[in-house]
């Protein structure tokens, strides 16, 4: 695992999009396309506005969600509701292709089969290009939550969450999914995050993030959330 530290959370929003227009530029001149899952939080909403500054071929870019809070439409909550703020008035509105996760259906077990469909479809046989992901102050990433049943979950690409977070279900990528990703790619900002940030490094498996395959991982974090690393 590589890791790159940043003096502030601004820093690394756009350090985190250089890498990511760097990757989209060698896959699309590569393969003729890019693939990519993007998770919530503060840092990546900037992380999208520098990236939609970039002269890229955004059209040959397919978006997915690494997950999702179960909550109706443009409601705050959502990931997607951020993202499309993060993206209002720019180039991406229009030429990037956004693969939602269908939360809002009636059936949230078929919505999962069938987004992992989509990704099937347009991935290299479910291997995204480049997975991002973040950190919580418990050890997270993605929804998988310390505790929850998705944890242990195997034979699914895309699933439920077994309990609420934060008052609300989810729907996740599991760990079969984020470990065969080309590129994972860490964007860790706060304090806050300096436990887990080491813990993380250390790959300690009571963690939910510390199940992550970091072969081909890359964590880019700013000063304040390093100081326990050792």
């Amino acid at each position: 695992m590589e890791i790159r530290t940043f003096q502030s959370a601004d820093e690394v929003a756009k350090e985190a999009a250089i890498y990511i227009a760097d990757r989209i530029r060698e896959n699309v001149t590569r393969k003729g396309s890019f693939t990519m899952a993007i998770s919530g939080g503060r840092t990546p909403w900037e992380m999208i506005k520098e990236l939609a500054k970039e002269d890229l071929h955004w059209e040959k870019v397919f978006l997915f969600q690494v997950d999702e809070r179960i909550a109706p439409d443009a409601h705050p909550d959502r990931n997607l509701t951020q993202l499309f703020k993060a993206i209002e008035g720019t180039k991406l509105v229009l030429r990037l292709n956004i693969f939602p996760m269908r939360v809002t259906a009636d059936n949230l077990n078929e919505a999962c089969e069938e987004y992992a469909d989509h990704i099937t479809r347009l991935t290299e046989n479910g291997k995204f290009d480049l997975i991002h992901l973040g950190l919580g102050t418990d050890g997270h990433t993605a929804s998988l939550v310390p505790g929850d049943a998705v944890l242990a979950v195997q034979d699914k690409t895309v699933a439920i969450t077994g309990d609420t977070y934060q008052g609300r279900h989810r729907m996740t990528l599991t760990y079969p999914l984020i470990n065969q990703a080309a590129k994972i790619l860490w964007v860790i900002t706060g304090a806050e995050k300096a436990e887990m940030l080491n813990r993380l490094l250390h790959q300690d498996p009571s963690i939910p993030a510390g199940k992550i395959d970091q072969y081909h991982a890359i964590v880019l974090t700013e000063e304040s959330a390093s100081v326990e690393i050792n």
